[in-house]
């Protein structure tokens, strides 16, 4: 356990981002915090907006070999042979689509064999008990299933959320908003039959693990969301270049207390880049991709009032 447990940070680090662990839980209905149902037209009275926070997060795993979720981010189909992707072959998409770039994928079952897997759990673990509040707002919403525009944003909330029975984040608490939050626009796309596919877009995600902070740099996302209906994501997978730079930061500043961390993510990720080759022939971002759901979740408005796009 101990062993996952050093590990966990720098595992989060490639894959994941959570914000603070607040402090307030999501049941907190003092009166100066006390949710507003007309949050929605106080602050944005000409767009509709929907707050979905992830309650599962999952690694994109290749089934069968070659096959991954993903996006083709380069906008090319490579093999071995392609000097500007470090001579890292593409994947195929589920329903054969060429050209997707999942680096992270091979190195799923190296994790897993190495007898740490559990890291996984430990993932969901913290989502479930706040650790990690990653949440998708959707604006300018006007329908659930088709709609000609609709802009994507990544946040990050705090709070300890309400657990139902079978120990899943409940459906439409309401949460703090993080100081560290990114309120990173991910772009405008078009909803038809309930999915939007939006990006690029350049993000520097704040990560909270054990107490410490952490920054994960990723370029050139995408994130794609299939709605169920206004409490939930249905399925969701984000993605994109995660710079070995911010990975090799990340496991220095764990290294500090955890012996040899940074030694073994080095070992993991030195060759694993794929995007974004410099001038010296290095490609400096390494391409991955995570499925999630969501359910719907609310700002306090005190937190969100002056809040603009």
């Amino acid at each position: 356990m101990k062993t996952m447990q050093r590990c966990l940070p720098l595992l989060l680090a490639t894959t994941a981002a959570c914000a603070d662990a607040g402090t307030a839980p999501a049941g907190d209905t003092s009166a100066d915090t006390k949710p507003d149902a007309a949050f929605e037209t106080k602050v944005a009275p000409f767009q509709t907006r929907r707050l979905y926070v992830l309650d599962t997060i999952r690694f994109a795993r290749q089934k069968p070999f070659g096959t991954v979720l993903g996006w083709n981010l380069d906008g090319k189909v490579s093999g071995e042979d392609d000097k500007a992707t470090c001579g890292k072959k593409d994947f195929v998409s589920p329903d054969g689509v060429p050209g997707i770039d999942n680096q992270f994928s091979l190195l799923v079952p190296l994790i897993e064999a190495s007898g740490i897997a559990a890291f996984e759990s430990l993932l969901q673990a913290s989502v479930e008990s706040g650790g990690v509040l990653l949440m998708v707002e959707l604006i300018g919403l006007d329908s659930l299933t088709d709609d000609p525009e609709v802009t994507v944003r990544i946040r990050a909330g705090q709070g300890v959320p309400l657990l139902g029975t079978d120990g899943k984040v409940l459906t439409g608490q309401t949460f703090h908003l993080s100081k560290r939050d990114p309120a990173t626009v991910c772009g405008k796309g078009k909803l038809a039959g309930g999915v939007i596919d939006v990006g690029p877009f350049d993000i520097d995600l704040p990560l909270q693990v054990f107490g410490k902070d952490y920054t994960l740099e990723m370029r050139g996302g995408r994130v794609r969301l299939q709605i169920a209906d206004d409490k939930r994501i249905e399925a969701g997978l984000v993605g994109g270049g995660v710079t070995l730079s911010s990975i090799a930061k990340i496991a220095k500043t764990a290294a500090e207390d955890q012996g040899n961390i940074d030694d073994i993510v080095e070992a993991l990720t030195s060759n694993m880049g794929d995007l974004a080759q410099d001038a010296t022939g290095t490609c400096t971002q390494m391409s991955a991709a995570l499925t999630f759901t969501g359910v719907s979740a609310f700002f306090y408005p005190a937190d969100v009032t002056q809040d603009k796009l």
